[in-house]
């Protein structure tokens, strides 16, 4: 019988010898990029006068981006974000979206734009690196993004499919 610090060791040994899943603590933008191709998708890089690293793709026509956070070259974690434009406030149905689904969020962005009539939204999901893992588990959540990102398009601009239901709730 295997105690606690032997399988550990064990798990160490298989996710860092060959064939096995090798996790890591840190991505650069390259490799996010790569694996939102490797998904399907166009991923365009940008690093902006600050160094700061983005993604642009887009799925189903929504256009989106991948913020990297860290330090460059080895960013920690990453944001997907999308913008959504509503002509009505639409705070209650980024908090009724919230209650129902667990990873990707809806934030109702208040600015002087609002105050004019216009609102948006902005849709995020986060993914952590800490502790290490695996680009399996990065290409995951990228399609898990992709599949969240019609429902809170249905939810804002108000078709939300009945019956339609997530297994990421």
């Amino acid at each position: 019988m295997l105690h606690g610090s032997q399988i550990s060791l064990l798990y160490l040994c298989a996710t860092t010898s060959s064939g096995g899943i090798y996790m890591n603590e840190s991505f650069t933008v390259e490799e996010i990029a790569e694996l939102i191709r490797d998904e399907g998708y166009k991923a365009l890089v940008t690093i902006d006068e600050d160094e700061d690293a983005f993604i642009s793709s887009a799925s189903d026509g929504a256009e989106w981006d991948v913020v990297m956070h860290g330090l460059s070259p080895f960013f920690g974690s990453i944001s997907f974000r999308y913008l959504l434009f509503s002509e009505t406030d639409p705070i209650e149905e980024c908090n009724k979206f919230n209650n129902d689904y667990r990873f990707l969020k809806l934030y109702r962005v208040v600015d002087e734009e609002a105050v004019k009539g216009k609102f948006y939204v902005r849709a995020e999901m986060d993914c952590d690196f800490a502790g290490g893992v695996s680009k399996l588990l990065v290409s995951a959540t990228i399609r898990r993004w992709i599949a969240l990102l019609p429902i809170a398009e249905d939810a804002i601009y108000g078709k939300l499919s009945s019956g339609l239901e997530s297994e990421n709730q």
